[in-house]
């Protein structure tokens, strides 16, 4: 089929807005392919949405068009949005909100930032207004991080749009994209600066998470940490000190322990670090050293037990990285003994041996020192676990353990018999 006869037979098109944008999206092809016949089509595209008797349809057609010649690369689509803007003064607010947005986030398709704000600011209703704001600033924000043109300019429209933000949690998450462009660019104090330009609370926690994330990524985090803790008081002293907990974790997650343990101490609850700690075993494992070493011994002692307890009851939680770093912030012998379990359950019997020599406490020593029996029966070394029972000081303990062993070693060696008789018979 020719061009020609293409562009004709569009006109069977009932539809006249289906029939405009038709029109323009064939105009758009035509002229990127350097063929003369896109002015037809596009004066085409013009009378079909003139031709519209709804105003709102044929507005909304006539952004259609003028998207398509943009994209064409026609100067001419400007004059058509100048045109609606205009035309859309005598439509009820609401319809005429929607339009506005419509051709915001049309002339953001074709990289028209300052355009895009122009539209965005015509739209009554503040919430769609910052809405569209937010999608012009996420956009610059994205620019940014991938490409090095025009980064100050698209900056500087992206911070103009921010001030006529108004809405929550718009205006908070407009905040948070240009504190990322600012990290883009590397200008990482500016970008904590803005921190404290976060006033809700969601968003806040989120924004901070974030950064310090960013942050760390960057290589930067520890220059800028006395900066953090101060809008992390800021932001404390604004929402409140149930706000400390989703701080401190955020500087847990981040590697920082020594400042999420000064964040918590201000609550004076253990417990609350003890639920910090646990959620961090639940999150990422890794960072769980960090923090329990920046710990006092009252509360390594309290979080180290209950660490060591999720551990155990569920081993693929832990690492000998963690269990080493919970043995070495605390010297409470009762973790030590729960330690000493997990090396057990491990198999590392030089270490658990290790452990038990520094345990001072009887009673622990023997509950040590009967994990290791029991670890050298599973292996078969009958006459070693026996040893290590016998070690155990409380006589009645060492005794059952003792018993224990040799019913098991004689059920043991019971079986190997029947299976031995068994193999004969069957030969």
């Amino acid at each position: 089929m020719l061009v020609k006869e293409i562009i004709k037979t569009v006109e069977i098109i009932p539809d006249p807005y289906v029939r405009a944008v038709t029109y323009a999206k064939i105009g758009e092809r035509l002229a990127k392919a350097r063929d003369k016949s896109y002015k037809t089509a596009f004066l085409k595209a013009m009378e079909s949405a003139k031709a519209i008797e709804d105003p709102v349809k044929t507005l909304r057609a006539l952004l259609s068009v003028g998207y398509s010649m943009g994209r064409a690369g026609l100067k001419s689509s400007k004059r058509i949005y100048s045109q609606v803007l205009e035309d859309s003064r005598l439509l009820p607010q609401p319809q005429r909100d929607v339009l506005m947005r419509l051709a915001s986030s049309y002339m953001l398709g074709l990289g028209e930032v300052g355009e895009a704000i122009t539209y965005a600011l015509e739209i009554s209703d503040q919430e769609l207004r910052d809405e569209t704001l937010l999608t012009i600033i996420r956009f610059n924000t994205r620019r940014i991080e991938r490409e090095s043109i025009k980064v100050a300019y698209r900056l500087r429209r992206s911070k103009m749009a921010l001030e006529y933000m108004e809405k929550e949690p718009y205006r908070s998450r407009a905040v948070l994209e240009i504190i990322k462009s600012h990290i883009a660019l590397g200008s990482y104090e500016t970008a904590v600066y803005y921190l404290n330009l976060i006033t809700e609370p969601e968003w806040a926690k989120q924004a901070f998470k974030e950064v310090l994330f960013l942050l760390r990524d960057k290589g930067v985090l520890d220059h800028l940490l006395d900066s953090l803790e101060s809008v992390a008081e800021t932001f404390v002293e604004r929402f409140g000190e149930g706000f400390i907990p989703e701080l401190a974790l955020s500087f847990a997650l981040a590697g920082k322990g020594a400042e999420a343990v000064r964040l918590l101490r201000r609550l004076e609850s253990i417990e609350e670090m003890k639920r910090i700690a646990m959620q961090l075993l639940e999150l990422d494992g890794s960072v769980v050293g960090e923090f329990v070493s920046a710990l006092n011994e009252e509360e390594a002692a309290v979080v180290g037990k209950a660490l060591m307890n999720a551990i155990l009851e569920n081993p693929k939680l832990g690492s000998d990285e963690i269990v080493n770093a919970i043995g070495s912030s605390t010297q409470s012998e009762e973790v030590w003994v729960k330690v000493a379990r997990y090396y057990s359950l491990r198999g590392d019997l030089a270490l658990v041996r290790k452990i038990a020599r520094v345990i001072k406490t009887p009673e622990l020593r023997s509950v040590v020192m009967a994990d290791i029996a029991h670890r050298l029966l599973k292996e078969g070394k009958v006459e070693e676990a026996i040893d290590a029972a016998l070690e155990v000081r409380d006589k009645k303990f060492s005794s059952i353990i003792v018993a224990e062993i040799l019913i098991n070693a004689l059920e043991m060696e019971l079986k190997e018999e029947v299976r031995t008789w068994s193999a004969s018979e069957s030969s």
